[in-house]
C-alpha cells in the first residue's frame, strides 16, 4: 500500500486534488482540515472490503477480507505515524524515540519544504 500511497500523493494530491491536499501544507485551525478527507476515502473501500468478506465465505470474500484488513492496519499505522509522530496531532508515546520512526518524521519534514518541490511523497519506504 506504500506504493499506492506514493502514488496518489504524487499523481493525486499534489494534482487534481491539490485544492483539498494544500490544507496538509498550511497551518491548522482547529483540529481537522480537509485534507482529512482523504482517510474517509481510502476507509469506504476498506469496509466495503471487510463486510463483504465476514458476511460470505469462499476464497474470494476471503481475499476481500485480507485486503480490507490490510487498508485499514496501513490506514492505523499512517495515522499514527503522520498525524500523530509526524505533525504531532496527538500523542504517540514511545514510538517517538524509535531511530527508524525519527528519520520517517525528519523525511517527511523535508517534504513540506518548498525548495524540493514535495518530494520525497511516500511515508514508510522515505525519499
Amino acid at each position: 500500500l506504500e506504493f499506492w500511497a506514493r502514488w496518489a500523493h504524487r499523481a493525486l494530491w499534489h494534482a487534481s486534488l491539490w485544492h483539498m491536499h494544500e490544507s496538509h501544507h498550511r497551518a491548522r485551525e482547529g483540529p481537522f482540515e480537509l485534507n482529512d478527507v482523504f482517510a474517509i476515502t481510502n476507509a469506504v473501500p476498506a469496509i466495503a472490503l471487510l463486510s463483504y468478506g465476514f458476511f460470505h465465505r469462499g476464497l474470494l470474500p476471503g481475499l476481500c477480507f485480507g485486503a480490507g484488513l490490510g487498508i485499514t492496519l496501513f490506514g492505523m499505522a499512517y495515522m499514527f505515524v503522520h498525524d500523530g509522530l509526524v505533525h504531532r496531532r496527538f500523542p504517540v508515546g514511545p514510538i517517538a524515540n524509535v531511530p527508524y520512526f525519527q528519520r520517517v518524521a525528519a523525511a517527511h519534514q523535508i517534504h513540506h519544504m518548498d525548495k524540493f518541490e514535495g518530494v520525497p511523497y511516500g511515508l514508510f519506504m522515505g525519499p
